[in-house]
Parts: C-alpha cells; structure tokens; sequence
C-alpha cells in the first residue's frame, strides 16, 4: 500500500462537511460558510479538502481523464451508460449526466477556493509560511478549476467570444448563486492567469510530486498560455520548467505509471485505498467495461512505439492500462502535469515563433523516448500545417487517456473535421437544470 502523502490532513479533512457546488438544482444546508475557516486546523483542512474535491469520479478521479478521448475518438464506450455513449458521439445533450457533474464538481472547488481566500486573513497560529502555502494552493485549484470548465463549457478557442464561463470571487450560496452570469472568454482567460501568478508567487519549489508547487503553477501558466496562442509566454514558462533540476523525463515512458512521484511527474493527485480512483474500474472491469480504447487508436502507434504497452487488446476490446490491469487497481495515481507536456508545449511554441525546424528537437525529445530509431525529419515537415499533424498525432499517441486529445483537436481547429460534428459542438453545453435555475441570467452556449 502506498504511503499516505496527505496524512498530515487527513483525519481534519474527514471531519469537514461536504459541500454541494456552484449553481446545483439541489443546493443543501451543508453549502460552505464564512464560519468554516476559524483556525489554524480548518483552514489546513479546508486546503486539503481541495485535493480531495479534485479526486472526484465526475473530475480526475475518472470522467474528466477520459473526456477528451472519448469527445475525440480515442476512446469508445462499451458499456450500458448514456453519459459515456453520448460522449463518445460527441453529441452532447444538455441532460448529460456527465456535463450536470462535472459543472458541479468544478464549481464546488471554485467556491470552496474562494471561501479559503475570502477568509484566512486574520486566522492566527499559521504563520507565514503556512498561510502562503494555503493561499497558493487555493488560487492554484481556482486557477485551474476554471481553465477545466472553460475549456469544456466556454468558446475557450475565441478570445473575442462571449461564451466564456461564470467567474466570481466571493463565496456563494443557494440564494446567491443563480445571479451570476457568464463571463467573457477574455474575462475567463484574465481571471485565470491573474490567480496562476498569485500562486505563483506564494508557493515555494519544494519537489514534493503530490502537492501544488511553484512549477506546477508554471507548468500550468504554459498550457493556458498555449490555448491562448501567446506562444511567447508559453515558451517562457514551459522553459523555467524544463530548466529546473528537480525533473527530467523518464528513460522509460512506462515509469509515468508504473511509478508514483517518478522524476517527470510535476504534479499528481495521490489516491490511496481509502480514497481509491475509479478509472480502474472504468476502464478494466469485464469486456464490458464501460470505456474501452478505440481500434483506431490501436492501430495509430507504430509497431515498436513503446507508448503501445499501456493499451492491451482482449477478445478485440482496447484497454488501457495506465491506472492499473484490474479493476481493484483503485491506488493508482493521476498526473495532472508532467513533463513531456511542457517539451511538447515548448516545441509548439517554437515552431508557431522562430521556425519549424528549431522546433524539432523538444518534439524529437519526446517522440524518440519510444521510437529511438524514427526521429521526425525537417523534410518530413514543409509548413506549419504539416507540423500540427504531426504534434497532433504525437500528443494523440504521448497523452492518450491523459486528459488532452479533444483539447487538442479544438484548439487546433481539427474537431469538426475529425469528428464530423457541427461547429458548435466544440463547446459542451450548459446544463439544462442550470440555465432553468438562473431563469436566464445564465445563458446557453449557440446551437444548443
């Protein structure tokens, strides 16, 4: 069994309430509350309780990881379960049940964010390196809560959209909830960064795999600058990550997985067999598993390509194997950040800025980890155009079951094509019982 890594909160943590989230239809008496935050106890727990939150079934505990391949085809669902069918589709109803939790989900750690920075100042006995630890942390899970639902609920590829999602800073309730609206995707975006560089400065370097650091925070800054297409701040950012002795890439690829906290990880979400992932049972449990890998994807790696032994194929089904062979496999744990994204990220801002062929390298980096003998060429690559097939199939194949490809697709202006969906697609929608409950001050994404 592994080592608890949050065992310095756990028991705090399990006697916090629970908390329902942002705009539920079901609001409780538990919502959240300025009182929750008295001492220097509840606030250590409130920060712990926003790892737990993230290791939801509905977020990285499960569903969130596998969206993207089922949204963009990597992934099928084999299973009885109209959530994952309807995903893999990707035609998505407003009474999706996945679109219903995840909203949810995300906005119970929004708000639970805001209550930790609405009201640690003036709780005695943290000191300051304790009060910006939790700060940091809570801006960072803000950050990235909100950069989660933009990119699956906003217009996040159209900076000029309207569509963005709600953003507020201050602790709501069941009363104060349905009056905010959504924000502008420029809004979003500001929102995002403005909380990732507050984070930024208030964590420290520490190399501890399990909890938010300061190149966590940096990693992170790189991937939303990249959706955002400042390809020079990305560079910035995913460079100060790739300069910092504390990581590497693995030799082996394997060793993301087969190893918890390895070298390459950045930052992961530690489960345990108390507080077990789902993804196990999702992906592995009988033929008829409710997310199987699609024979396309199978057939997509190359023959040698090492990243390939996290997929198995039985009685024609693709599984895959990262978190785990059986469905018991529950301590398995989810990276959020690691490194081979941030050489990818920087090799995409090079080519997008100085040319293609500087770009190569970080690329080949990554690819010939599993393919010693086949590094993309520069003839290989005449355009930009060429390039972005060729990152896009290398981040399909890196990053599989990760958390990535339907991103990838979108951003990269390659959904429609590649799915065969309308434009509007692109965009999950609202859901239903939440646009009713607002009675209209939130307002539907087109074509909905």
């Amino acid at each position: 069994m592994r080592t608890i890594k949050y065992i310095t909160y756990f028991v705090l943590f399990l006697t916090m309430p629970a908390c329902q989230g942002f705009l539920d239809v079901q609001l409780d008496d538990e919502i959240i509350t300025a009182d929750a935050i008295v001492n220097k106890e509840t606030a250590e727990a409130a920060a712990i309780g926003l790892y737990n939150s993230l290791q939801s079934l509905n977020l990285y505990g499960a569903d969130f990881v596998v969206l993207p391949d089922l949204l963009g085809g990597n992934a099928i669902a084999t299973g009885f379960q109209p959530r994952y069918e309807e995903l893999a589709n990707a035609r998505v109803p407003t009474t999706n049940s996945y679109v219903e939790d995840a909203w949810v989900g995300l906005y119970n750690i929004v708000n639970s964010a805001n209550n930790i920075l609405n009201h640690i100042e003036g709780v005695d006995g943290i000191g300051d390196a304790g009060r910006s630890r939790i700060e940091g942390t809570a801006y960072y899970f803000r950050a990235l809560a909100l950069f989660d639902l933009l990119r699956q609920f906003g217009e996040f590829f159209n900076e000029g959209s309207a569509f963005g999602v709600p953003v507020f800073t201050e602790v709501l309730d069941r009363s104060t909830a349905p009056s905010v609206g959504r924000a502008s995707v420029l809004e979003t975006y500001n929102q995002i960064i403005a909380d990732l560089e507050e984070a930024e400065k208030l964590l420290s370097a520490q190399d501890d795999r399990f909890f938010v650091s300061k190149a966590a925070v940096q990693a992170l800054l790189a991937r939303v600058y990249l959706y955002r297409k400042d390809y020079n701040k990305a560079k910035t950012y995913a460079d100060q990550v790739i300069a910092n002795n504390d990581y590497a890439l693995n030799d082996n690829y394997n060793d993301n997985f087969d190893v918890e906290g390895s070298v390459e990880s950045i930052f992961e979400i530690n489960f345990t067999s108390i507080d077990g992932n789902g993804l196990s049972e999702l992906l592995m449990l009988s033929t008829a598993n409710e997310v199987s890998g699609a024979n396309e994807l199978w057939n997509a790696f190359e023959t040698d390509d090492v990243r390939k032994e996290q997929f198995i194929r039985r009685f024609g089904i693709v599984r895959c194997v990262k978190y785990g062979d059986a469905a018991t496999d529950i301590e398995t744990n989810v990276v959020i950040s690691r490194l081979a994204e941030l050489y990818l990220i920087r090799s995409e801002a090079i080519a997008n800025t100085v040319g293609i062929a500087e770009a190569l390298p970080d690329l080949n980096a990554v690819r010939t980890r599993s393919l010693a003998d086949m590094p993309i060429l520069a003839q290989d690559v005449p355009d930009l155009a060429a390039y972005n097939d060729i990152l896009i199939r290398e981040r399909r194949l890196e990053l599989a079951f990760e958390g990535h490809y339907w991103f990838d697709l979108v951003r990269l202006g390659k959904a429609v094509e590649v799915r065969g969906i309308e434009p509007y697609r692109q965009a999950l929608p609202i859901p239903d019982r939440e646009i009713k409950v607002s009675n209209g001050v939130l307002v539907q994404n087109p074509g909905y």
